[in-house]
């Protein structure tokens, strides 16, 4: 499958070619990019006086920003040797904590501030300085397709990446806002609730509506590591039991490609003879038998990534609430 490259790779070669013009060469057409690792990539680009954008291509990974503009201005100044880089528009500003960057700033993450910063000092040299601005006219549009408004990134996009090349498919962007939303959570000092997605987020707000929630998809292996290596002791998963119970059988990647249907394990938890289709057809037909599944559940997160509390809240695709029990304790009371 085709890589791709990144919108750090993206915003640095628009700099460096606008730089380039600034500087008084063109006509300008390509870019080589200096890297990370300190490999290169050419890029195409088209420049004008004020400025040069380059066409983000993400290869076959499904980005939402696949296709956008970026674009770079660079005023130069003679009197001051630091580069500036600002957003303007459609790039996001940070105002919560807990990101890489501090709040009150352009969400222009350390990496790619830093590969935009070298290439214009290529160009440049190291005796003037300039304000380099990066501009998506598409930002604040593809932001509403992406993390960032959860993150608390507001106004557009983030300008993102550790290499400057996409892997196709991959699942690093997930991970890496996964980790952005646990660092965000945990710095405002809000309860770590993990959820697979939002018909889990939804039934669980309309329990409790002041729950922050974490969206993991399928990788919850990932999640449950990076709360490890933060330090947190207790936490809440909630969602559907057909996706949870896998937890239990020991599948951290609950994609179905990785794990198996979980139905006859539920069935056989809960102490159900006959043959059940879905998961569902269970929360359908027993309703009152989940909270052996949700202690299975919680028992077996805490034993295997060390975590001292897990609580559980399992709820069919309706909304009903079928299970609420923390490790081996199940205080919920079902109404009658």
């Amino acid at each position: 499958m085709r890589k791709g490259f990144t919108s750090g790779a993206a915003a640095a070669a628009a700099a460096r070619a606008h730089a380039r013009f600034q500087m008084g060469h063109g006509p300008i057409t390509h870019v080589s990019i200096t890297l990370p690792d300190k490999s290169t990539m050419e890029l195409p680009v088209q420049c004008h006086p004020h400025g040069a954008m380059v066409i983000k291509d993400a290869g076959d990974d499904p980005d939402v920003t696949h296709g956008a503009a970026f674009w770079a201005q660079v005023a130069l100044c003679e009197h001051d040797s630091v580069i500036h880089i600002v957003g303007g528009e459609g790039v996001g500003v940070v105002t919560r904590p807990g990101l890489q960057v501090p709040v009150g700033e352009a969400a222009i993450n350390p990496v790619p501030r830093a590969m935009i910063e070298a290439n214009v000092r290529a160009e440049i040299g190291t005796d003037r300085g300039a304000t380099v601005t990066i501009r998506v006219p598409e930002g604040r549009r593809l932001a509403a397709q992406t993390f960032n408004p959860r993150l608390g990134i507001e106004g557009g996009i983030s300008i993102i990446g550790t290499t400057g090349i996409v892997e196709p498919m991959s699942l690093q962007a997930l991970v890496e806002a996964i980790h952005c939303e646990i660092d965000v959570q945990l710095a405002e000092g809000h309860p770590i609730t993990l959820v697979p997605g939002k018909i889990g987020e939804k039934h669980l707000q309309a329990q409790r509506p002041a729950a922050q929630t974490i969206l993991v998809s399928n990788a919850f292996g990932e999640a449950l590591e990076y709360l490890r290596h933060r330090g947190v002791r207790q936490l809440t998963i909630a969602g559907h039991p057909g996706k949870l119970a896998k937890l239990a059988m020991g599948f951290y990647n609950t994609h179905s490609s990785a794990s198996p249907q979980a139905q006859d394990f539920v069935a056989h938890v809960l102490g159900l003879a006959g043959t059940y289709n879905t998961v569902e057809e269970i929360c359908q037909a027993h309703p009152e038998a989940f909270d052996p599944l949700a202690t299975r559940i919680a028992e077996r997160v805490e034993k295997d990534w060390g975590f001292a509390r897990v609580e559980v809240l399992l709820f069919d695709m309706p909304g009903a609430l079928l299970s609420e029990t923390i490790g081996g304790c199940t205080p919920f009371i079902r109404p009658t």
